[in-house]
């Protein structure tokens, strides 16, 4: 490998490059390959600045990495195009990096797969930036499309992932895999979809496998497999994430879903034009608060073997079945810790125009509906099967 001295300015691209020092590339278009997976710019000093001044670096073979960086501290990246590579920048046990002003898209990525939630970092998809435990650092002003993921977080904490954009990919805009105390703001994650726009577990952002403690703030869901997806069926849940002020509308599947979690928070979203407008199977403690939950197909919250939910100051209206519904499979015994439904509370909401019923609790029990103002649903409150102990007024 080729190391830049100190002294270089304006360096220019001929094969993979040590950076040493600060350094400022040329602008050109440079095609050069990856195929050992080693980077074509290695990163190998503490607080250094590449200036990419427009580059473009081109991998060729959607193989490889553009830039790599490991064990490195107070780094800043910016002003590159980096494309046709696996991932165009890998970031491995680094901390106060700064990657900002890049153009990071099609690299690797695919539209035919049902996609795997908790794959592990060996079997990745393709995209912009991967980060394996990357902690205090920035990621902003960028945009990396037309990939699979457009920013990969595995076990990387305390980041701040702001004002990118990730739309037009293929699997997720932004994905949190066991990483805790991000803030996830202001970022375009919109028409993130694949097998031919149903979805396949695909979202504009997805949280899972021991993700806690996120703040998902302002962010541009619409049109995506999911706006919003926090999964954890078969991983450790993802716990007391606050998702606020976000637009997850327009999903053939669900505007925002939290599974198999507890004690996640969701405020002031907008919940619209999709299948459901809020799933929440076997969650406990969610709350939703402040919410626009309107003309989705289905139900607008639909809520299977809760317990402890709040549902307060929402505006529920015009959703094709019900407005919110609780429910319990009896047959189901795939979770004996979650076979109940129970303790909900729907309260200060305005629930409306609903198709069939505003409130629908099914074998649910010990919750209570006050304080709503329901008009124009077929029904206001409707309950089925062993519905007991419930607080109606």
């Amino acid at each position: 490998a080729r190391a830049v001295q100190p002294d270089s300015r304006r360096a220019e691209l001929s094969g993979r490059t040590l950076v040493t020092t600060g350094t400022s590339f040329r602008p050109g278009h440079y095609r050069l390959a990856d195929p050992d997976g080693d980077g074509v710019i290695v990163v190998a000093a503490d607080g250094v600045v590449l200036d990419g001044n427009g580059l473009i670096l081109d991998g060729m073979q959607k193989a490889g990495f553009g830039i790599v960086l490991r064990g490195r501290t107070g780094v800043v990246i910016r002003n590159f195009v980096i494309r046709n590579f696996f991932y165009a920048i890998f970031a491995e046990d680094c901390s106060e990096l700064v990657i900002e002003d890049n153009d990071l898209s099609e690299n690797a990525g695919s539209d035919e797969t049902f996609l795997d939630l908790n794959q592990p970092l060996s079997a990745a998809c393709g995209g912009g930036i991967l980060f394996h435990r990357v902690t205090g650092s920035a990621v902003r002003r960028n945009v990396a499309s037309h990939q699979d993921v457009g920013i990969n977080l595995y076990a990387s904490h305390r980041n701040l992932i702001q004002d990118n954009d990730v739309s037009h990919n293929t699997a997720w805009g932004i994905r949190l895999f066991a990483s805790c105390e991000n803030r996830i703001e202001r970022n375009q994650a919109h028409h993130v979809n694949r097998c031919g726009g149903t979805g396949c577990d695909a979202a504009g952002i997805l949280v899972t496998s021991g993700s806690h403690r996120n703040s998902v703030i302002g962010n541009d869901l619409r049109y995506s497999g999911d706006g919003f997806f926090l999964g954890n069926q078969f991983s450790p849940p993802s716990d007391e994430n606050l998702i606020e002020g976000n637009d997850g509308s327009y999903s053939p599947n669900n505007a925002f879903e939290a599974t198999f979690s507890t004690g996640n928070v969701f405020r002031n979203n907008i919940a619209t034009h999709s299948n459901y407008g809020f799933w929440l199977g076997f969650s406990r403690e969610t709350i939703l608060e402040g919410n626009v939950i309107a003309y989705n197909r289905t139900d607008g919250v639909n809520w299977e073997h809760g317990q402890g939910g709040i549902i307060r100051d929402n505006l529920i209206t015009r959703n094709g079945r019900h407005g919110v519904a609780f429910t319990l499979d009896p047959a189901n015994r795939d979770f004996p810790d979650r076979v109940t439904s129970e303790r909900h509370l729907v309260t200060g909401n305005t629930i409306r125009n609903n198709g069939r019923c505003g409130v629908y609790l099914l074998h649910t029990t010990d919750s209570t509906v006050m304080g709503n103002v329901f008009a124009g649903n077929y029904q206001d409150v409707c309950t089925e099967g062993r519905s007991i102990r419930n607080r109606i007024a």
